[in-house]
């Protein structure tokens, strides 16, 4: 009877321990090549930094020939990764206000930068950022319309408040998996937001109807990309970081940060109902004209979303620089993976203080990061990618 007993016991024990061993890789990253029918229950969001658009890019993109932009050749080196996720999703700083063409302060970028990000792969266009209102009420709706014109998704900005609660949050539905993306600012630099046009600002009471809102929309998984920080700062200051926990616990399940114009730290928090809730502080610049250390590139950011048990497999991150010169005989602002550089050097065939920039650069994010999570080896992809 005793021996019975026992038994019963072990096999309780063995239970419970699978049970805790299962939900724990669930919390915490793993590897998922593992996983039956990984195509099927595994959603990839892949998210950048922000895109400026300073004159000295708009003076690159120009095509005398046509008189015209084109920034496309900009984006050749990411477009395999973008075009790998699912979703992905670009933070753009600028406003599609028409000629004039400007940069800082008062930016307005050509047409051409969005059909570029299109081309790359971006199906999300974030408009929440200190930039949003630079050219009033013309900038912020014409971009809108432009965005909407090229038939991607959009989150941040409004051209009133019909236009807001139709498409917010906005509700992105893979796999019979729906998520739903949040998106907001904590300033317009001053300009004021023309009524009837809207934008999100952070404001905590909002957020936790616009959390319960997409609870209504029977969202599976929350995420929020927020303008946020001290520029240049290469850590969270306690406002973030509060923020932070606030989101966490409303239950958003990945935070994404933008602003500084430099990538910082990443945690892990604890959210609601023991959720695992990665948080990446700022991206950095994705593509600009800013030079100086640090601030010469970013992150894309890869989150692989488990469907059946709706979180976090794991993320990844992957540095890029902006080399601003000639590659393959066209002078631009090119993004280069730098693990992609570093496994073939020859082939960018960079200047040696170019070079030297590069590594400097990826070496400090992975300080920064640390290597656990950096992508080292581009992405599987068919034969023949599909035109956008």
């Amino acid at each position: 009877m005793k021996t019975l007993l026992f038994k019963k016991k072990v096999l309780v024990l063995l239970f419970f321990s699978f049970c805790f061993s299962y939900a724990a890789r669930l919390d915490r990253p793993v590897d998922t090549s593992s996983l039956e029918n990984q195509e099927d229950s595994v959603i990839t969001l892949m998210f950048c930094g922000d895109v400026m658009g300073h004159q000295p890019q708009i003076k690159a993109a120009y095509r005398p020939e046509s008189d015209d932009y084109d920034y496309r050749i900009c984006f050749e080196q990411v477009r395999p990764y973008i075009e790998a996720a699912d979703v992905a999703v670009a933070n753009l700083e600028v406003p599609l206000a028409g000629k004039p063409y400007s940069g800082y302060p008062m930016f307005s970028s050509p047409d051409a930068l969005l059909d570029a990000l299109q081309y790359a792969g971006f199906d999300v266009i974030l408009t929440a950022n200190n930039h949003v209102a630079d050219r009033a009420k013309k900038g912020l709706e014409r971009t809108i319309q432009q965005i909407d014109r090229r038939r991607l998704l959009r989150a941040g900005s409004y051209v009133n408040r019909q236009d807001r609660d139709s498409l917010y949050p906005l509700m992105i539905e893979k796999k019979a998996f729906k998520i739903a993306l949040l998106n907001c600012t904590y300033g317009s630099n001053g300009m004021p937001v023309t009524a009837p046009n809207l934008v999100n600002f952070i404001d905590t009471l909002q957020i936790r109807e616009d959390v319960a809102e997409a609870r209504r929309r029977e969202a599976d998984f929350i995420v929020m990309c927020i303008h946020w920080g001290e520029e240049y700062r290469l850590s969270a200051n306690s406002t973030q970081r509060r923020l932070a926990d606030f989101l966490a616990r409303q239950g958003v399940g990945l935070i994404v940060g933008a602003h500084p114009h430099v990538v910082q730290n990443r945690e892990v928090l604890s959210g609601k109902d023991s959720l695992q809730v990665p948080v990446y502080y700022s991206l950095g610049n994705f593509i600009s004209n800013q030079r100086w250390k640090h601030s010469n590139g970013g992150i894309l950011l890869r989150a692989d979303i488990h469907v059946p048990s709706a979180k976090i497999l794991k993320t990844a991150y992957l540095p890029v620089y902006v080399h601003k010169g000639r590659f393959r005989g066209r002078y631009q602002y090119h993004l280069l993976p730098t693990t992609d550089y570093l496994r073939n050097p020859s082939f960018y065939a960079l200047s040696e203080p170019d070079s030297t920039e590069l590594v400097f650069f990826d070496h400090s994010i992975r300080e920064r990061l640390g290597e656990e999570g950096l992508m080292t080896e581009p992405p599987k992809l068919p034969e023949k990618l599909p035109e956008r």
